[in-house]
């Protein structure tokens, strides 16, 4: 039995219906592969996009947040009596400092805490050298006093109105 050639014609065009079958179904395949590779890279893209910023606006806020830190007007609106009270330390520190390092530096026999040191400067100290200006130094400490005391009222009214903002009076008569 030899096959007719209408079995082989009929044959060759199965095959090349079979063929053009799986071209289509590979280019069908291939378009979705490519589709989805599109979207990952476009998901990936967008991933980015979305971390560089997170970065930035994190750096940004650090970065303001280390302005503001330092910033000596702002802490001092916030935190005035913590502010003072630095003042106040590094001046007392810097000042403990200064005269323990003039006492070490003096040359022997001029120390202030020598004796003879210190009564010869009271002799010649008491003697008009610091007596003719005692009016403009007691003026000069009043002032200073003075000027203190206000900067510290100052603060204590503003410290104390931040911290307990104007209501209704309340009647305590009841």
């Amino acid at each position: 039995m030899t096959p007719s050639s209408d079995d082989i014609e009929r044959g060759i065009e199965d095959t090349r219906r079979r063929m053009d079958a799986t071209q289509s179904a590979m280019t069908e395949k291939l378009e979705m592969l490519e589709e989805q590779i599109r979207e990952t890279v476009e998901d990936a893209h967008s991933a980015v996009e979305d971390v560089v910023t997170s970065v930035k606006e994190t750096i940004s806020d650090t970065a303001d947040t280390i302005k503001r830190t330092f910033d000596i007007s702002y802490q001092t609106e916030r935190h005035p009596w913590v502010v003072f009270s630095g003042s106040v330390l590094v001046g007392y520190l810097l000042g403990n400092r200064r005269g323990k390092s003039s006492s070490r530096s003096s040359p022997p026999g001029q120390n202030f805490d020598d004796e003879p040191y210190r009564h010869h400067l009271q002799r010649r100290l008491t003697s008009g050298g610091l007596t003719q200006f005692g009016n403009e130094i007691g003026s000069v400490k009043g002032a200073v006093v003075t000027a203190v005391i206000g900067m510290l009222w100052k603060m204590a009214k503003q410290a104390l109105s931040r911290s307990y903002p104007q209501s209704e009076k309340t009647d305590t008569a009841k």
